[in-house]
């Protein structure tokens, strides 16, 4: 029966045979390189490195005081208010060229 040891480096059981008489390395341990230590989470050392603060971008003058929001928000927001009203003025139209389109997509 084969008699079986821990090895006090890397923690692994092996047979006796992995082991020079009584040392308490294994013979890998020993001609090998050590085993990688994995680091827990709580002795990670973390170093931080100070924030550097942005230099705030020149802003342009707003066009308008009329609405709200960015310039490019605004566009969209009439655009989709000019079309919304373009399809009530012309809901047969709309419900035409809708059909073309969704048919070239490929949907019923």
């Amino acid at each position: 029966m084969a008699a079986w040891r821990r090895c006090a480096q890397c923690r692994k059981v092996l047979p006796e045979d992995a082991f020079d008489g009584a040392a308490e390395v294994c013979n890998a341990c020993v001609a090998g390189p050590p085993p990688k230590v994995r680091q827990t989470r709580a002795s990670a050392v973390k170093t931080v490195r100070p924030a550097t603060t942005p230099v705030p971008a020149e802003r342009a003058p707003l066009l308008g005081i009329v609405g709200s929001g960015d310039l490019e928000v605004r566009e969209r927001r009439a655009r989709k208010a000019a079309t919304a009203s373009l399809v009530e003025m012309h809901a047969e139209d709309y419900a035409q060229l809708l059909a073309l389109a969704r048919r070239d997509e490929g949907l019923r």
